[in-house]
């Protein structure tokens, strides 16, 4: 929510203004921001931290809506009922994948678990780190020089919220299925109401 004006007014060009890409965007960014306060050492990894990246943004977007009132208005008063489809397609593709995953929540099962035990200890390593990079979980006393940023977004998320580990891990599958679902629809509706818009340029002209 904190980056939704950013993204309206950032997008402007795109028909939906981007607000669909608010959350993915707002996600990726928040964790940068997160990721980069505690990679400096300037603060640790923690709520504080995450939440002064959120206050960040929020005074950001406050700024925005001063600025552009008037054109967000606008937006939301024409564009509402685009807004309650996508939120609503969120929530769907949401707990479809969330029902899905809650058929085979078992993080450890060698053949149906894949990679989760690694992308587990990874996560956990991830959480109870105070500074970046984390702890390698494999190699006492060493960092993890693999690529993390991935756990690193869903450790961000469990450190606002508090959420058990394991639990939070078979949330975060179904979100990033419903962020990445909602974005292709996102690009699908642009690129569709682009085609229109230009076939009905070159109608009139």
């Amino acid at each position: 929510i904190s980056i939704i004006p950013i993204i309206i007014y950032s997008f402007r060009s795109l028909s939906d203004k981007g607000y669909i890409l608010s959350k993915p965007i707002g996600v990726l960014i928040n964790a940068f921001l997160v990721w980069i306060l505690t990679s400096l050492n300037i603060l640790n990894f923690s709520q504080s931290s995450i939440y002064l990246s959120l206050i960040i943004l929020t005074l950001f977007s406050i700024t925005i809506i001063f600025k552009q009132k008037d054109y967000l208005l606008k937006f939301l008063k024409s564009k509402w009922k685009l807004i309650i489809t996508f939120e609503f397609l969120f929530l769907i593709s949401f707990f479809i994948f969330l029902i899905i995953r809650s058929l085979n929540p078992d993080l450890w099962h060698p053949f149906r678990g894949g990679e989760k035990p690694m992308d587990l200890a990874y996560l956990n390593a991830m959480v109870k780190s105070t500074v970046m990079p984390p702890y390698d979980p494999w190699f006492a006393g060493g960092f993890l020089n693999y690529y993390y940023f991935g756990q690193f977004i869903v450790a961000m998320l469990i450190k606002a919220t508090a959420i058990e580990v394991r639990t939070a891990y078979n949330l975060a599958i179904p979100l990033f299925f419903a962020l990445t679902f909602t974005g292709a629809f996102s690009i699908g509706y642009n690129l569709a109401e682009y085609t229109i818009s230009s076939r009905n340029k070159f109608k009139v002209g």
